[in-house]
């Protein structure tokens, strides 16, 4: 397997991943830099110019929580993601989803400096609804961990969240807020973020 990435890129959400799996011997990182990716060369891999882009036999795997899920499917002795019959599945799906669709939204508008006001008259057409829904649902998804969002068992879903909520609080993008402490402190243990310098920042 190949992955693209560049070190200022979401691709540092996989690095974790690929170090809880063991699977780092298995993957070759290609770093490139943003102007490769807008090249006609990487163009023919992955049209949008972004990265990660994971890259697996013949098979080009785009967007961050889908290379994520490919992953811990690929490797699902490892215990990273539910069988397909299992009923957290869905629990599973619906964060990285969740992450990849409104966490994702209120981070890009808050960064574009959109007021609440308009927030507030356009939350029917967007998929996060407003800030503080976004808020409400992380919050009450963590009240319910036990320790982790589908029980006592880590999985891919709680890696995927626990990066995207330090990125957000790291960059000022959304409050540090006590309910998100305990998760993100949990994650903060784990051997394959203990070097990640920002990650323990928070």
């Amino acid at each position: 397997m190949k992955l693209y990435t560049n070190v200022q890129s979401r691709g540092n959400t996989i690095l974790p991943l690929l170090i809880e799996l063991g699977i780092e011997p298995e993957v070759e990182l290609v770093q490139i830099d943003y102007a490769y990716m807008q090249e006609a060369e990487y163009l023919k891999i992955n049209p949008m110019g972004k990265v990660p882009c994971l890259i697996d036999d013949d098979s080009v795997i785009s967007e961050t929580p889908a290379i994520f899920a490919y992953l811990a499917d690929k490797y699902i002795d490892r215990g990273f993601a539910p069988a397909l019959d299992d009923p957290k599945r869905g629990e599973y799906l619906k964060w990285l989803f969740f992450c990849h669709g409104p966490l994702t939204e209120l981070m890009d508008i808050k960064s574009l400096n959109v007021s609440t006001e308009q927030i507030e008259a356009r939350r029917r057409s967007l998929s996060m609804g407003t800030e503080q829904a976004v808020y409400d649902f992380i919050k009450q998804g963590l009240s319910q961990a036990k320790p982790y969002l589908l029980g006592d068992k880590i999985s891919a879903a709680d890696l995927y969240l626990a990066y995207w909520l330090v990125f957000a609080i790291s960059f000022k993008i959304i409050p540090y807020l006590d309910e998100f402490k305990p998760f993100i402190q949990l994650i903060q243990q784990r051997d394959s973020v203990k070097d990640v310098q920002w990650f323990q920042a928070v």
